[in-house]
């Protein structure tokens, strides 16, 4: 009788290890295996990396050299905007860029966490938009798109935070990352 008792809690005990096992390896698949972010139809805070901001956009390797925090008086948007490009004056307009701009519309963002976790989550009041340049010619990508947002630091100056951002286009672009972004006042 003691044996078959060992032997049953043997099997159960290869059973509930077999099934974590599978868990794990379900759980690591929406990581890369180098580690870093990958596209994901689903996000949380918890999947924004701790790494310098980077991703794809239209199917390219994408490496913002300027980020913008702008708040816009007469219509009081927040735009947090990514380009692959300076602007010729602080706070001036880029052009012929490619980027991202995440918008709060009529409102402001704050310190803390902001979360669209899932492409079909529709919130009103948000919107976020790819802009790609091809020979001289900017065209924007409106797409399904999440977000999760983690702003740290916020003053007149500088905003400090962490992104993880993807669309659902065609070549499924994202950013990831910190930042920190220059404010401007427009």
């Amino acid at each position: 009788m003691h044996r078959y008792i060992k032997v049953t809690i043997f099997l159960l005990s290869l059973i509930l290890l077999s099934s974590c096992n599978k868990k794990e390896e379900s759980t690591n698949q929406q990581t890369s295996s180098s580690g870093e972010f990958v596209w994901k139809e689903s996000i949380s805070v918890k999947d924004i990396p701790d790494a310098p901001l980077k991703g794809k956009i239209d199917g390219k390797d994408f490496n913002p050299v300027y980020v913008v925090f702008e708040q816009w008086r007469g219509s009081n948007d927040n735009v947090l905007a990514f380009s692959d490009k300076t602007p010729r004056n602080k706070c001036g307009f880029v052009e012929n860029y490619n980027g991202y701009q995440l918008t709060k519309i009529n409102a402001e963002f704050k310190v803390g966490e902001f979360v669209k976790d899932s492409f079909v989550k529709n919130l009103e009041g948000y919107s976020a938009d790819i802009h790609v340049t091809e020979n001289e010619d900017m065209r924007k990508i409106n797409a399904g798109w999440n977000a999760a947002l983690l702003i740290t630091e916020m003053n007149d100056d500088v905003v400090k935070g962490k992104i993880a951002m993807c669309f659902k286009d065609e070549k499924k672009s994202w950013i990831a990352g910190s930042f920190e972004a220059q404010v401007c006042n427009n």
